[in-house]
């Protein structure tokens, strides 16, 4: 089969009326009133950010929510997304079709659709770029830089999870499989970013590492982050040292979780909205004048290496 076989075999039957997939050169959808429009893309390579031996549905998944988790970074709601692969012609058969029956299983779950894209074939290795469109109410999307003094510093779920599970892929102790799970698939909190727009300041995914990312809010802002590391949602699986599960906390990346700031008054209203959610959501810190642009604790700056895209 050729790229056009694959792609009207395989996607087009999973892509929108919208859809420019080998009808037109783009696709075509009208902007809507009082929206603005929230644009990000991601790439994922095989080797770096995926083995290459995992089933197809599952790189899918996690190519597609990492890009949402970008999404929910800004508090913005799904609408489209285009996608290119490059793929060995060898295995773009059985690639493709494993591959779009994760897509199809997603785009329901998020309620996003397929717009389009590109399939070509590659060397040896797989790449899949994804350029994912949301939309938030005008005005109403969340930067990285606003946070406040005095604000509160929150993130989700629990952290570095997902790095003991790339750390631990080829062992078969049961223990280790919620954190596989979670470095196989992400879980963007896409509709918890929804509900709390209105009362956050600012607001990153995690996916370099809590510390690198929480710097990232520290620096734009220009204001320091205080941790009380007592406090950091880190893993509880007991076959790893206290220190192996804080260090993975706050440099592992891959969390994909949300880190925001709040101002005090509303914690009462992040609190019921993340039960309204059933979403662990845990006050770390505060932000403060200071050692600006720099993220402490007990007034010491935490130095920690994290992922580098280079």
């Amino acid at each position: 089969m050729d790229e056009f076989d694959l792609i009207r075999k395989y996607l087009v039957p999973i892509s929108s009326t919208e859809s420019q997939f080998l009808s037109n050169d783009g696709a075509v959808f009208k902007p809507k009133m009082n929206l603005d429009y929230v644009v990000s893309t991601d790439t994922i390579v095989e080797k770096i950010h995926f083995n290459g031996n995992e089933l197809p549905e599952l790189i899918a998944k996690k190519a597609l929510r990492t890009n949402l988790s970008d999404l929910a970074a800004m508090a913005a709601d799904p609408e489209f997304y285009t996608l290119s692969i490059s793929v060995p012609k060898v295995k773009a058969r059985s690639f493709i079709e494993n591959f779009a029956k994760g897509l199809k299983e997603d785009q329901k779950k998020y309620n996003i659709k397929l717009l389009g894209g590109d399939l070509t074939s590659s060397s040896n290795l797989i790449s899949i770029t994804i350029n994912i469109i949301g939309t938030v109410p005008t005005g109403k999307s969340i930067s990285r830089s606003t946070s406040m003094a005095n604000d509160l510093l929150y993130v989700t779920g629990v952290l570095g999870l997902s790095n003991i599970g790339l750390l631990n892929l080829n062992k078969n102790d049961k223990q280790y499989s919620k954190a596989k799970l979670k470095y196989y698939l992400p879980q963007p909190r896409v509709k918890f970013a929804s509900s709390i727009r209105n009362f956050v300041s600012s607001m990153i995914d995690v996916s370099d590492g809590f510390v690198q990312d929480c710097r990232h809010l520290a620096r734009l802002s220009n204001l320091e982050f205080a941790i009380n590391l007592k406090n950091l949602p880190i893993s509880n699986i007991k076959i790893i040292s206290y220190k192996q599960r804080m260090n993975s906390a706050l440099i592992g990346g891959d969390d994909y979780e949300l880190l925001f700031t709040s101002a005090p008054k509303y914690k009462e209203k992040i609190k019921k909205i993340a039960k309204t959610h059933d979403l662990r959501v845990t006050n770390i810190g505060y932000v403060k004048n200071g050692n600006n642009g720099q993220v402490t604790s007990n007034n010491k700056p935490i130095n920690s290496d994290a992922y580098k895209h280079f």
